[in-house]
């Protein structure tokens, strides 16, 4: 019995799953140049696999015929035993490195944080149906759950700013560099201002509420602290379209960024305010496990939410 599985142990010790390879196109093709043809190198290759093969297991597998080869009882029985758990496990790892949105069928849920939701829902939902029309797309809101469900996989990829708290497990992409920017109602006297930075102070700010990120502060006044100046919160919600609501009836004032969707507000302007550089600039990330930072499916849905970004920016760049 002990001897039994030591042999049964050489057998898988050191075997080079290439040479295997080659003995199931020799035991098929019977032929050494057929052999070669097949597996596209030359026939003196293909002869010391042949070689390699009789080494490592002892035996002549293929003996010289008139025409070619001919198998060995023995090579019948291992041909047997190799030949469908070769081609399952090529197979397979051909499917990985395989990707066909087209052919996608699962469930995949995105969370968005609110000023990506706005913005980027609409465009993403398009580009499913266009590219992976067989997946069932939620898209949810990002939460204080959002970063649990990442690490359990029920949302497979979030899209939020940076300074977040997030455990080890999950990793994260920049898809984005936004730049910050003020949306005011039509006519508002801002937009008469030169500087307006300086004049933000003198009106109430609508502030987005956006989870794991500015709920217990308000970011803009931390910014306007930092530059001398007290900022009066006038309203905070989470909801944009409310934001958007109520700046158009008022004199408060939203921050955004490039990415707000410019192009849909036509009550809805944006004075030219020279945020301080070190102040400008607000990544945007992806997130998702990182058991997955190498899947195929994330690596395009990563692209697709950075494309969709890209887009939704150009949009807004003249308006």
């Amino acid at each position: 019995m002990d001897n039994g599985r030591q042999m049964a142990k050489d057998l898988v010790t050191n075997l080079d799953l290439n040479l295997l390879r080659v003995f199931t196109v020799l035991f098929q093709e019977k032929n050494m140049r057929r052999a070669s043809e097949r597996l596209n190198v030359t026939q003196p290759a293909v002869s010391q696999s042949l070689k390699r093969l009789r080494q490592h297991f002892d035996e002549p597998l293929f003996v010289k015929v008139t025409g070619g080869l001919a198998a060995t009882g023995y090579a019948e029985q291992l041909y047997d035993l190799v030949s469908p758990n070769l081609e399952a496990l090529f197979s397979g790892l051909s499917h990985l490195t395989h990707f066909s949105p087209e052919e996608l069928k699962q469930p995949i849920t995105i969370a968005l944080s609110p000023p990506a939701m706005m913005a980027l829902s609409g465009a993403l939902i398009l580009k499913f149906k266009q590219l992976a029309p067989n997946v069932p797309l939620s898209i949810v809101a990002w939460s204080g759950q959002t970063i649990t469900d990442l690490s359990n996989g029920s949302t497979l990829i979030g899209v939020h700013y940076g300074d977040i708290a997030y455990p080890k497990a999950i990793h994260r992409h920049q898809i984005a560099l936004l730049t910050a920017a003020v949306a005011v109602r039509k006519g508002h006297p801002l937009l008469k201002e030169e500087r307006v930075f300086e004049q933000l102070s003198n009106y109430p700010i609508a502030s987005q509420l956006i989870p794991e990120w500015n709920e217990k502060i308000v970011v803009a006044a931390q910014i306007m602290e930092r530059h001398g100046m007290e900022l009066e919160v006038g309203f905070r919600a989470e909801d944009s379209a409310v934001l958007v609501d109520v700046i158009s009836q008022t004199d408060m004032f939203m921050p955004i960024t490039n990415l707000f969707p410019k192009h849909r507000y036509k009550d809805i302007a944006y004075p030219n305010v020279q945020v301080p550089k070190q102040e400008r600039y607000h990544p945007l990330y992806c997130y998702h496990h990182l058991r997955q930072r190498n899947s195929p499916l994330i690596t395009w849905l990563y692209q697709i939410i950075q494309q969709t970004v890209e887009e939704q920016i150009e949009l807004n760049a003249d308006k």
